[in-house]
């Protein structure tokens, strides 16, 4: 009997030492005083918690990350607006054809890479024309509609087949179809203003190429004569230009 009891003492005795060293604080550890305490000089303190961790946590999505997601999400929109005919996607396909054909400084852009680098920034190789410091009509002819009549742009008359010319260097915004002027090509040059070439039979260049001044656009012809018609203007700061009063040309009939 006397066993048992001294037993079950022996237990207790044993749980409660568990539990005081369950609860009690942690023991710092000893730490051999520094030389600034050895002279007289409050010791140096230094932390020893857990170190932070600088890096970003891998559940935050990274900027980039979402940057990337946009832009496929706006490509995707695009894409789908081109090839169908949802109404609610010609907003963001018509914003983004602005953007990229008529906001943003190609020329500019190409003149400054062309000035650091030596060469002008471009996607497709440019023609080789000398360039001239004056400024000369696109093809040769007469004006048949002046720039009063709708004050956009004049119609020249010229010969049958002839080669349309660049009047100035800079980046195709706009080769193909526009809906008042057919076959057009829309230079956009260094200081921001456009030169426009319409009622094209053949186009030959392409969008976001560099060409310099004199360089073949394009041409005119006409199955109902020996002449064709030829649309050209020039825009600045959001205001067409009379071509005669920019460029030298022959207004006689």
């Amino acid at each position: 009997m006397k066993k048992n009891i001294h037993h079950v003492r022996k237990n207790i005795a044993e749980r409660k030492r568990k539990r005081v060293q369950q609860n009690a604080p942690p023991q710092k550890p000893y730490l051999p005083p520094q030389d600034e305490e050895l002279h007289g000089y409050p010791p140096i303190v230094s932390g020893y918690g857990k170190k932070m961790d600088p890096s970003p946590s891998k559940n935050r999505p990274s900027f980039l990350g979402i940057q990337v997601l946009l832009a496929a999400l706006l490509f995707a929109t695009v894409a789908i607006g081109k090839n169908t005919d949802f109404a609610l996607l010609n907003g963001p396909e018509e914003w983004v054809t602005s953007q990229m054909q008529e906001d943003f400084p190609f020329a500019k852009v190409t003149a400054w890479y062309s000035e650091r680098f030596g060469e002008p920034l471009q996607v497709v190789q440019p023609k080789d024309n000398e360039e001239s410091g004056e400024l000369a009509m696109p093809v040769n002819g007469t004006v048949t509609t002046p720039f009063q009549n709708d004050g956009k742009g004049i119609v020249l008359t010229t010969e049958n087949n002839s080669e349309v010319k660049a009047v100035r260097e800079g980046t195709v915004v706009f080769a193909g179809n526009n809906e008042d002027t057919k076959k057009t090509v829309i230079l956009q040059h260094e200081d921001g203003s456009k030169t426009i070439y319409g009622y094209l039979s053949s186009i030959d260049v392409h969008l976001y190429e560099y060409v310099k001044s004199q360089s073949s656009l394009g041409s005119v012809t006409s199955e109902e004569g020996p002449s064709a018609e030829f649309f050209f203007a020039i825009e600045k700061d959001e205001q067409y230009l009379d071509p005669v009063e920019v460029i030298k040309v022959d207004e006689s009939s």
